[in-house]
């Protein structure tokens, strides 16, 4: 039977704690990734406010979705082209899926309509 030296088994398990803890934490990472880009927030107060000062990068994958339910594109978002058709109608006039986004970004039927 081999025997190892103290401060060989120090090295070693301060090595697998390290590979330990490393693994571990990538893992971590990846997961609070996916949840961050999977994410919708909750505006506090005014949602026109709130989106209107974030920046289309600012946004989570899943907010996109949302906006691009609505019609809007990057481009759209950063004025380079004109904004969808959904900017111009009432929450009345939206479709379903379209008011289904709206609400999950925040707005209801008052706060779309005085936007």
């Amino acid at each position: 039977m081999r025997t190892f030296k103290p401060s060989t088994m120090i090295s070693l398990t301060l090595a697998l704690l390290l590979a330990f803890f490393l693994v571990t934490g990538c893992a971590t990472s990846q997961k609070e990734m996916t949840d961050e880009a999977n994410s919708v927030r909750v505006p506090p107060g005014d949602p026109t406010e709130f989106w209107d000062a974030q920046g289309w990068e600012d946004m989570s994958k899943a907010e996109q979705a949302l906006w691009g339910a609505l019609g809007w594109t990057e481009a759209s978002w950063n004025e380079e082209e004109k904004p969808p058709a959904s900017e111009d109608k009432y929450w009345n006039q939206l479709s379903d899926e379209e008011r289904e986004a709206a609400e999950k970004l925040g707005y209801t039927k008052d706060s779309w309509d005085n936007s």
